[in-house]
């Protein structure tokens, strides 16, 4: 049975600090010589919203990748509220949103709710119904026939119609249209899980920075700030995205 979300948000609120949703000690991943991510520590707590940025290369899919249980060949520890990520008790508690494919192009929406509905305890068919019928997706339409932003709002609403304890979105809104990009990201954060914490990977600062509490940067595998998303605009004199670019560049405050 699902805790009520308000009672949950009144815990997150009292555990915040002694219950991290995500515990990384001494990560490091290497691709052949190539070191993709060198030594991180992070601890995630729950109830918060965490833009997860980079240059291209700077490790951050990497990162999702094993966070999700994708990849499990990697030095260091990883625990998703006490379990590994791989494990089928970590599956179960992450909810992710890749960048690209994740939909069965052969199924109409409405099966691959009934999938989901099938294979996720913490799922609510209601909801995701609710939600295809405000982006006016058919449930009858096959995945494959979907545009790009049609995709994406269904990836979407089947992502935020569970209440995981770990939400992984990788460039969500890239596909969508410019004028319909805050209203996903409204409905995104209403159907936000107080209880858990979600990770938001993208390029488009500009669009997503109201959602972030905080802010992770990575570059060259590491991270080089993880901070306040206030305190980095009070640091930086300007908008989160002028803050990151300034970052990016290596420039002092």
């Amino acid at each position: 049975m699902r805790e009520n979300k308000e009672a949950c948000g009144e815990r997150t609120l009292r555990l915040v600090e002694e219950q991290p949703i995500v515990k990384i000690s001494g990560l490091s991943k290497d691709f052949g010589e190539k070191k993709v991510l060198d030594s991180i520590d992070l601890e995630i707590p729950q109830g918060k919203i965490i833009g997860l940025l980079g240059p291209n290369g700077s490790g951050k899919t990497t990162l999702i990748k094993i966070l999700s249980g994708f990849c499990a060949d990697y030095e260091g520890e990883v625990l998703i509220d006490g379990k590994r990520p791989g494990s089928a008790a970590g599956k179960a508690k992450v909810a992710y949103l890749p960048d690209k494919d994740g939909l069965p192009e052969n199924l109409p929406a409405d099966e691959i709710i009934k999938i989901y509905d099938t294979f996720f305890d913490d799922f609510d068919e209601e909801r995701c119904r609710r939600l295809l019928d405000i982006f006016g997706i058919d449930e009858k339409t096959v995945a494959g026939e979907l545009s790009k932003g049609e995709a994406d709002k269904l990836k979407i609403s089947l992502l935020m119609s569970r209440d995981a304890r770990l939400y992984l979105l990788d460039e969500p809104i890239g596909g969508i249209d410019v004028e319909a990009r805050q209203h996903v990201l409204d409905l995104i954060l209403e159907n936000f899980n107080p209880c858990g914490s979600m990770i938001i990977v993208t390029h488009l600062v500009r669009d997503i920075e109201r959602l972030f509490d905080s802010v992770i940067i990575l570059k060259d595998g590491k991270t080089t700030m993880y901070d306040d998303s206030d305190a980095i605009r009070e640091c930086y004199g300007g908008t989160l995205e002028e803050a990151v670019i300034s970052i990016f560049r290596g420039e002092e405050i």
